[in-house]
Parts: structure tokens; sequence; C-alpha cells
């Protein structure tokens, strides 16, 4: 791996297990939970699911979401009925984290200074891991705070 990413990696792996144990917990029901103002858990779930294998798929990896049409940004909460539970979340962020990680430690220095379409912090590839990695973060502690009102520990600490 090149040295521009070693943070990366380590950030992308401690953030695979935060979101695993921000859902450790919960319910399917307490997940699909309505609360004004706020997405529900499941929704940020499957959308943090869903953007980073967009990410992935960017980086060349082949992943297939069945429900990812259903979370994109800024989408409506609609079709509760149709999301996915948070074990088929669980299960394909697995599988998500596992194909992005293979595809990301393997790039090289050159391919992330180089421009790209991929959405990013700025217009190179490393920007756009910036953007994922941010990304992962800032909902992570979404569904970390958004757990608390059920009794749940914090995440971390």
């Amino acid at each position: 791996m090149v040295p521009e990413l070693k943070g990366f990696a380590l950030t992308f792996r401690t953030s695979h297990q935060l979101f695993r144990r921000a859902l450790d917990g919960l319910t399917d029901e307490q997940a699909r939970e309505a609360h004004p103002g706020a997405n529900p858990i499941a929704w940020i779930a499957a959308h943090v699911v869903s953007t980073r294998a967009s990410f992935a798929r960017g980086l060349g990896a082949t992943l297939d979401i069945p429900w990812a049409s259903q979370f994109p940004r800024g989408g409506a909460v609609e079709n509760v009925t149709t999301w996915p539970t948070l074990a088929e979340v669980l299960a394909t962020w697995d599988t998500v984290h596992a194909a992005f990680m293979e595809r990301l430690e393997a790039l090289t220095s050159e391919q992330l200074a180089a421009s790209t379409k991929i959405p990013g912090l700025d217009d190179t590839l490393l920007g756009a891991m910036a953007l994922a990695m941010l990304h992962d973060s800032y909902h992570v502690g979404q569904i970390s705070a958004a757990r608390r009102r059920y009794g749940l520990s914090r995440v971390v600490g």
C-alpha cells in the first residue's frame, strides 16, 4: 500500500467496526422508526452501505445491491416495508467493505493524483477517497447518537 493511504486504510477499517457497533443491539423496528428532523437509523445505515458501494464501483469493484436505489443522497423516506433488515445491511456492509479495501490497497500514487469523475473533496482520486472517509464518519456519528434514544450504550468510550 502506498504511504498516502495508510491513514485512510486505518480509518476505513475503524469505521467498518464502528458502523457494526453502532447498529448492535438495535431491533429492525427501532431502526425503522421515524423521528422529527432525522432519517430513520435503517435508512442512514442502508445509505452508508449503498454509498460506499458506489465508491467501490468507482474503483472498479463489481457490486450489485438490489435495494441501493432506495437510499440516495437526500432521498425520501419511503417504502419502509421493502427496506433490508439490519442483518442484511450488515452482511452487505461486510461484502462492500472487503471489495472496497481490496481496491483501495491496490491503488498507486499516480492513480491517487489523477483526476477522476468520482465525487470528492477535490477532483483527484485521493479527494474522492477523502470524501468516502468523511461520509462514513458523518453517518456513523449520526447512528451512534440516535441509538442512545433506545438506552443503548455509546459506540466509543
